[in-house]
């Protein structure tokens, strides 16, 4: 359970090797970084081995990372003999029952707001939100091999879209899928069938010698001048919509010229994540449509599945869809942009904002368009929240990347420090 930034947990039983794994696992599944206490109930534990004693030791070198604190409460008189035998007892407090150990630990862990949701900074100068191609045009259609172009590598900024890294732009176009850019580091997952994720440094970009080719890609000109600090309320997470929501929310109020269309960078702690994946040519699926169509009578063409209807699909096949939450405590880093789909219709050009976004036959009605493409990574030292770019700098400099996914709005976070640039112009340079 959690009270306020204390986390409270209950063993039983063995906290042998098998017991301290179990409850390993259960803290890493739970713990925030906004987190600043753990109290383990030590009632039920009738034997602890050292293996017992190194989950606590492990436990307490995570929450001294964070100036945080460990205690035990209702300590039998074997496991006490063990805790002193290691010393623990100087580092770990001890105390008679958890109504105790709650009413010293609350002011240092710090209470937490109802919403843990706090947003700083002010309004500064729009951002501009620079794109080439049309993501409408990629997933719908009409989309040839003329609308896959050469980009420039982002050097130092933030870049989402659809591409993929070869030595020329022919090679390169059958393949494009997921691509991200992270302050000059592009990741991509080719769309080769092998949905294996991949990455180039920036000086392995600079050569000249690769050719990054997009069908696809939407860049930030321009700083994030405000900042959302947001910590789940509770076991489940938070979802990437209700994130966007909040901000959403707070841009309405705040920022008069706010036009419906805003860029985010966010950090955060996964819970589960739910993606949507090119894994196969997009090519190859235009063509295979664009020949159907060929061979249907006007009647068929008309029909829900041929012709290039308004909304029509590519195939089932060209993406991989994951509903089922993957990753549970790994770092996450995200760009993308959310579109207000009323306000921006009102506020901005249609002939800038529609190769923005495109919209599912059958799918449900949504207030908002995310896009967003999210790196995971294991191995990420602490970090306090709130602190974007160092959070960030830590994640590239220290981290072990493991993938790259399409974010889906069901995803969900423990915890999120976010960077906000409202965009304030929209500019499609091809």
């Amino acid at each position: 359970t959690r009270e306020g930034n204390v986390v409270v947990v209950s063993a039983s039983g063995r906290l042998d090797g098998f017991g301290a794994e179990k409850v390993n696992d259960l803290l890493r599944s739970y713990l925030h970084e906004t987190d600043r206490a753990v109290v383990v109930d030590m009632g039920g534990v009738d034997f602890m081995s050292s293996a017992g004693l190194r989950f606590f030791q492990l436990l307490y070198t995570t929450m001294k990372e964070r100036d945080g604190q460990v205690a035990v409460v209702d300590v039998g008189e074997y496991p006490r003999k063990i805790f002193s035998m290691g010393g623990f007892l100087r580092v770990i407090k001890e105390y008679p029952d958890i109504n105790a150990a709650l009413a010293d630990l609350r002011p240092a862990g710090g209470e937490a707001d109802e919403e843990n949701v706090a947003f700083t900074g002010r309004q500064g100068e729009g951002a501009t939100l620079r794109y080439s191609g049309s993501l409408r045009a990629a997933y719908l259609g009409p989309f040839s091999e003329e609308d896959i172009t050469a980009v420039p590598a982002p050097a130092g900024n933030y870049m989402i879209g659809i591409g993929a890294a070869a030595p020329d732009l022919a090679v390169a176009a059958p393949l494009v899928g997921e691509m991200l850019g992270i302050r000059g580091t592009v990741y991509t997952m080719t769309a080769d069938g092998n949905e294996t994720p991949d990455y180039l440094l920036p000086g392995h970009l600079e050569g000249g010698e690769i050719t990054l080719a997009s069908a696809f890609h939407a860049e930030l000109d321009g700083g994030f001048s405000t900042h959302l600090t947001i910590a789940a309320d509770s076991f489940e997470g938070i979802t990437v919509q209700d994130i966007v929501g909040k901000i959403a929310d707070h841009l309405n109020e705040s920022h008069p010229d706010y036009t419906g269309v805003f860029s985010f960078l966010l950090r955060g702690t996964v819970r589960g994540i739910c993606s949507a994946d090119l894994k196969s040519s997009l090519l190859a699926a235009h063509r295979a449509a664009t020949d159907a169509e060929n061979r249907q009578s006007p009647a068929q063409v008309r029909s829900m599945y041929f012709g290039k209807r308004p909304g029509a699909l590519i195939p089932d096949d060209v993406t991989t869809t994951q509903i089922e939450p993957r990753y549970d405590g790994e770092t996450l880093i995200a760009f993308g942009y959310v579109i207000d789909l009323e306000r921006a219709g009102s506020a901005v050009d249609p002939a800038l904002l529609e190769p923005l976004y495109y919209t599912r036959p059958g799918s449900p009605a949504a207030p908002f368009f995310i896009y967003a493409t999210g790196a995971v990574y294991t191995g990420v030292p602490f970090v306090e929240p709130g602190l974007l770019e160092e959070g960030i700098a830590t994640t590239l400099d220290m981290g072990e990347f493991v993938a790259l996914h399409h974010l889906l709005p069901i995803s969900k976070l423990r915890n999120a420090t976010v960077g906000i640039a409202p965009i304030t112009q929209l500019d499609r340079t091809s």
